[in-house]
Order: C-alpha cells, then structure tokens, then sequence
C-alpha cells in the first residue's frame, strides 16, 4: 500500500502578468491539496477560479510562483512523468488511426512499435473499440473519441491521472455511459484522478472527496467534502439515492455564495 501522497501542493501560489498595466493576476493563493494515491478527488468552483491552473502546476506545465509541488515525495521538476492529462479537447492526431493515436505514447517513451500496437489492441479492446482500430478520427463520435482518449491515457500506465472536464462536451446519456467506463477502469487499479468539473453532480457521483475552490481572483480552498457513498457506485442511478441529494445540498449551499460572488465581481468590471 503506497503512503506516500500521489500529489502535494503546498502553499501554492500563481500569478500572471498582465501587459496592459505591468501589473500582475494572482490566479490562485496558498493553495494546499493532498491526493492520496488511489484517491479520486474533483475539484469544483466558480468559472475562472483557477481550476485548471491548480492542475496544471500538478503536471508540472506551470510552475507555482511560491510554494511547493510534490509527486510521491519528490518535488515536482519540470513535467510530472508519473501523470496522464486529459484535456476538455481530446489530443488525437487526424492522420493516424485509432490504433496509433493509442500507441502513440508508448513509442514515444522507447517501446517498439510492434509491443505497442500489442498494448494497443488490449486498451481497445478494454474500452470497446476493438473494431474501430483502422478508423480515423473524423470517423468516430464524440463518445468513441472520448474512449479512445482514456486509452491514450491508460496505456501508458500513468500513477496519476489528471481530467479537465473531459466528458463536458457529451451529451448527458453519452458522459454517464463515460463516467461509468472511467470509474470501472479507476476501480481496478491504484491511480490517482484529480478531475474538474463545473458539474456537481459529475463531481459527487465519481469521487471519494469533492474540493471547493472559491471565487477569484486569488481563489483558495474554500471547503472540502468527504463522499461518503459506497462502492461500486451506478451512476445510472446514483443520482436518485437519498444520501447523493443531502450531500449535493451540503455542497452546493457553499459553492452557490462562490458562484454569486464571481458574478457580482465580474458586474462591476462592466
């Protein structure tokens, strides 16, 4: 059983400058967040809190202006090796096929073609798109595509597997039937997901603890939830069960003063 913390930001800090005035734009202030590995934590807020800052310094594509990155234990320096991404936008090449957009990072990180098109074929196969394998991109739904990006990410066996509203794009039927596929792969393994979401019933539905970033500028944590629903959950369902509506109640009672409070800042920049 590792530990260890799959992820630690301590007392992190990121602005930005600005180049109308010189000034600068602190995104997020002192944020503290621990991922447990094995853990599934969304974060959630207000549009603009820094969400996506928050993961991006935990990939280590930005680094904090103050404070301090860890990945099991070792500061994070540069790219974070042990993390996948998966953006809003999928990241597949429309020149290759299924197949090779999928073995595509195991070849970039030394393996041969031919073991990685083999790993390939069992991640396919894992989300159902053994027979699209010679597809190209433009020739797949936005569901398949979405599939075809978690094998992407799964094949190369990441510790940490880091979401920026990937499903947000799907339609409802589409991102449930998704959100059940990510949770079954989830369950078999140790990964650790940080997965934003401006939806939360998505956040509650998928995770183990559901964070709260507060409005911006300078967003902080703001709350933090235990979710205390069993597993396996069926998301098909999941939404009708007594404990899954006290909770969102609980949550959304605090996120809803974030979200008045970006709207009544943003009216007066007007």
């Amino acid at each position: 059983m590792i530990t260890t913390p799959a992820l630690s930001l301590q007392s992190c800090s990121r602005s930005f400058e600005t180049p109308d005035d010189g000034g600068e734009y602190v995104a997020v202030h002192e944020i503290d967040l621990e991922v447990p590995a094995g853990r599934f934590i969304s974060i959630v807020g207000p549009t603009g809190c820094g969400k996506s800052t928050v993961l991006n310094m935990a990939a280590g594509l930005l680094e904090p202006t103050s404070g301090r990155v860890e990945s099991f234990g070792a500061p994070l320096d540069g790219i974070n090796t042990r993390a996948a991404y998966m953006f809003q936008q999928d990241a597949l090449l429309p020149w290759k096929t299924v197949r090779d957009n999928v073995a595509l990072g195991p070849i970039m990180r030394g393996t041969t073609k031919s073991e990685a098109n083999d790993r390939a074929a069992f991640w396919l196969e894992k989300v159902g798109l053994s027979s699209f394998a010679d597809r190209f991109p433009h020739q797949l739904s936005g569901g398949m595509r979405k599939r075809t990006a978690v094998a992407q990410a799964w094949i190369i066996d990441p510790d940490v597997l880091l979401m920026d509203e990937p499903f947000s794009a799907l339609d409802v039927q589409t991102r449930q039937i998704m959100e059940n596929e990510l949770l079954a792969l989830w369950q078999e393994s140790e990964k650790a997901v940080v997965f934003i979401t401006h939806d939360l019933d998505e956040a509650i539905a998928l995770s183990d603890e559901v964070v709260i970033l507060g409005a911006g500028p300078a967003s902080t944590v703001v709350g933090r939830y235990q979710i205390g629903i069993d597993r396996p959950r069926d998301l098909m369902d999941i939404r009708s069960l007594p404990e899954f509506t006290d909770i969102y109640h609980e949550i959304w009672a605090q996120l809803k003063e974030e979200v008045v409070s970006t709207y009544a800042k943003s009216n007066k920049l007007v």
